[in-house]
C-alpha cells in the first residue's frame, strides 16, 4: 500500500476509560515524533461526546467521518486517513471494539485483530492461553458476575491460593481496580470493587514473589519481532498499581540489571507470549521472576503506552531506536499486512 506523497495517520486517542488521559498523553508523543516528510498525522479524539479533530488549539473542533476517519479541513480539503494509529488505551482500543470498526470499514489499523484484542482483554481468558501454551502463569480463581460468595467459599479460595492474593477486574487495564488482600475477611469487599469497573468477571491471583520485569516486543523492520531490552521496575506502592505507573510512584532500571541468561528468558516468554496470542504491532509483556525461577507472566499490554513516562519508548532508546524510528517501523509493520 504505498503512495507518492505523504500518507494521512489517523492517530486515534481517548476512548471511555480511566485510562483516557494517558491515552491523549501518548497520542501526542506520536503526533510529536511521526516522520513528517513520510507521514501527515492528525489526531481523533474518541470521547463520549463523539470522534472529533482540532487543526489548531485556537481552530473550533471538526467532527470525523466514523466510516473514513475522514474530516474537512478549514481550507475545504478533504482529509480521510490511510491508516490508523491506536493508542487508545481500555476501551473501545484495548477490547476489540474500535478494531472491528475498523476492520469493517477497511481501515488498516497498528493493533492486532479484533478477535484477538477482545481475547487479550480479558484477563482470565489470556491467562488459560498461556496456562495451556505451557507458559508459565499465576494460580488463579475466576468470580462469575452471577456469584456470591459465602464464608466456606472464600475460605476455600484461600486455601486455594493462598494469601496475600490478588484481585483483578478481568476487562480493566492499567492495574485499575486492583487489590492485593492480605486477609480473607478482605476478600469479597475486594472482589465488589473490582466490580465497580465494570468488568464482567472478576479474577483471584495467588501472589508471585521475586523482582518484577517488562519487555516490549515490536516489528523488526524486515518481517520478523524484535525483543527490546529488558526494564525492572521497583515500585514504591505495594504493587505496580495506577499511580505507580503514571504518578512517579515507582522508578524503572533499563535495562535491568540482570545476567545474560536471565534476560534472554524474559525477552525469550515475551516473544513467546506475543506469538502465542498472535498480537500484531507494539506489546509489552510484564513479569515477575524470583532467583532461578521461571518467567511469569502477570499482564499484557496489547496498546501500551507511549507518553514521556512509558517504558516501550525507553527501551528502544536503550537500544538505538529512536521515537520517530519506531513509529514508522509500526506504521510500515501495519502497512505491510494490508
Amino acid at each position: 500500500m504505498g503512495a507518492s506523497s505523504p500518507l494521512h495517520i489517523a492517530v486515534l486517542a481517548g476512548g471511555f476509560s480511566g485510562e483516557a488521559d494517558v491515552s491523549r498523553r501518548s497520542a501526542a508523543m506520536v503526533m510529536a515524533h511521526m516522520d513528517r516528510e513520510r507521514f501527515h498525522p492528525y489526531l481523533v479524539n474518541i470521547d463520549r461526546d463523539g470522534w472529533w479533530t482540532q487543526e489548531a488549539d485556537d481552530q473550533p473542533r471538526v467532527d470525523v467521518d466514523r466510516q473514513t476517519l475522514g474530516f474537512e479541513r478549514a481550507s475545504g480539503e478533504r482529509v480521510t486517513a490511510d491508516l490508523a494509529f491506536v493508542m487508545v488505551h481500555g476501551t473501545p482500543g484495548e477490547d476489540g471494539l474500535l478494531q472491528a470498526h475498523l476492520d469493517l470499514c477497511g481501515i488498516p489499523h497498528t493493533t492486532a485483530s479484533a478477535r484477538v484484542m477482545a481475547t487479550t482483554f480479558h484477563k482470565g481468558w489470556t491467562t488459560a492461553l498461556l496456562r495451556d501454551a505451557g507458559l508459565p502463569v499465576a494460580k488463579s480463581v475466576e468470580c462469575l458476575p452471577s456469584e456470591t460468595w459465602d464464608d466456606m467459599r472464600v475460605k476455600e479460595v484461600v486455601a486455594e491460593l493462598g494469601l496475600p492474593c490478588f484481585v483483578k477486574p478481568n476487562e480493566s487495564g492499567s492495574s485499575i481496580g486492583i487489590s492485593r488482600v492480605s486477609d480473607a475477611h478482605e476478600l469479597w469487599p475486594a472482589i465488589e470493587e473490582a466490580r465497580k469497573t465494570g468488568t464482567s468477571t472478576v479474577l483471584i491471583e495467588a501472589l508471585l514473589i521475586g523482582r518484577e520485569f517488562t519487555c516490549g516486543v515490536i516489528p523488526d523492520g524486515s518481517g520478523g519481532l524484535q525483543a527490546l531490552p529488558v526494564t525492572e521496575i521497583v515500585s514504591h506502592n505495594a504493587f505496580f498499581d495506577y499511580a505507580a505507573k503514571y504518578d512517579g510512584q515507582s522508578h524503572e532500571i533499563t535495562p535491568a540489571e540482570l545476567g545474560d541468561n536471565d534476560t534472554a528468558l524474559l525477552q525469550r516468554t515475551a516473544v513467546q507470549v506475543y506469538q502465542t496470542l498472535h498480537l500484531e504491532g507494539m506489546a509489552r509483556v510484564d513479569m515477575m521472576m524470583g532467583e532461578g525461577q521461571a518467567a511469569y507472566i502477570i499482564e499484557v499490554n496489547t496498546v501500551p503506552g507511549f507518553s514521556a513516562q512509558s517504558i516501550i519508548p525507553q527501551q528502544a532508546a536503550a537500544v538505538g531506536i529512536d521515537k520517530a524510528s519506531l513509529i514508522s517501523r509500526i506504521i510500515d509493520d501495519a502497512l505491510g499486512r494490508c
